[in-house]
């Protein structure tokens, strides 16, 4: 069976399907490439904290799964008053700017499955963002082993998991 038949199992049309790969890891701190389907570049990550970041940024450049629950930002401003950012949208209390431009897709979804990571590559698909973490499956694509999880904690915890087994 391809990798491109084991991966629809999970939805290879998702438009945020991502591959990740962990290439190496030194004392536990796994690093590795981000990939999705809007740039033909990898987004390198150093730590698991910097991956959740940049696949964050990802769904929220696509606006896909929507976030149920619109994460506050604040910052310090003026003589250490601590105000919320304002959003660029007048009228919106959610913090969302909608009018960004979402990004063109630049490979097709079976193209990410052609990249590997030196540990191991994994394909993830995010279904939901509710309760202000993800919700998804993650697939072990050298193994094809799927599981779902509900948390990004949950995520990292089944990277880690799935190679032990």
């Amino acid at each position: 069976m391809s990798d491109s038949q084991n991966f629809y199992k999970i939805g290879i049309a998702a438009p945020n399907l991502m591959v990740i790969c962990i290439d190496t890891n030194v004392g536990g701190r796994e690093t590795g490439r981000l990939y999705s389907c809007y740039s033909r570049e990898p987004a390198v990550f150093d730590d698991p904290y910097q991956l959740l970041l940049m696949m964050d940024e990802v769904m929220e450049s696509i606006n896909y799964p929507q976030a149920s629950v619109a994460l506050r930002d604040y910052s310090v401003r003026g003589e250490g008053k601590r105000q919320e950012k304002q959003t660029e949208e007048p009228g919106r209390r959610d913090g969302i700017d909608r009018r960004r431009k979402t990004p063109d897709k630049v490979m097709e979804q079976t193209e990410l499955l052609e990249f590997r990571g030196g540990i191991a590559t994994y394909a993830v698909r995010i279904q939901y963002r509710q309760y202000a973490t993800w919700q998804g499956e993650l697939v072990w694509l050298e193994k094809n082993l799927a599981r779902g999880f509900n948390s990004e904690l949950e995520m990292l915890k089944l990277m880690d998991n799935m190679r032990e087994d």
